[in-house]
């Protein structure tokens, strides 16, 4: 692991459908882990502090994990699948609930991975425990 990298949690059902999204991850110079249940993710974000945390399952207000996430700064996306595919939608933005902010679609989605690793490599502050 790099010093310094974006840390990202990424969640999902099985690690293998996540690989597209770290190998992206991972070639941008962020460092990832993944839990496969709220559980496994919220007894791995009390091990390390990440930046981010996609989730390629749905996340929803009221799930343990992001009550877990307290007054952390991280920012936190999921999916939610459609018709034709699935969009991502933002939950968390620094450290603000952001529901009902727009969907992206996967290509729009990678942009904005781009300006978030950007955004948070200068500074590197990872979300933690408030």
């Amino acid at each position: 692991m790099r010093e310094g990298a974006v840390r990202v949690l990424l969640i999902g059902e099985a690690e293998k459908g996540s690989s597209y999204l770290r190998a992206q991850l991972e070639s941008r110079g962020c460092s990832c882990w993944f839990g496969r249940s709220t559980k496994e993710s919220i007894a791995l974000f009390g091990r390390h502090s990440f930046h981010m945390i996609l989730s390629t399952s749905p996340l929803h207000q009221g799930d343990p994990l992001l009550a877990e996430l307290g007054d952390s700064n991280c920012t936190v996306y999921c999916t939610h699948s459609v018709e034709d595919g699935s969009w991502w939608l933002p939950l968390v933005r620094a450290g603000r609930k952001c529901s009902g902010a727009p969907a992206l679609r996967p290509s729009e989605f990678v942009n904005v991975l781009d300006g978030l690793v950007t955004e948070i490599e200068p500074n590197g502050r990872a979300c933690q425990r408030a």
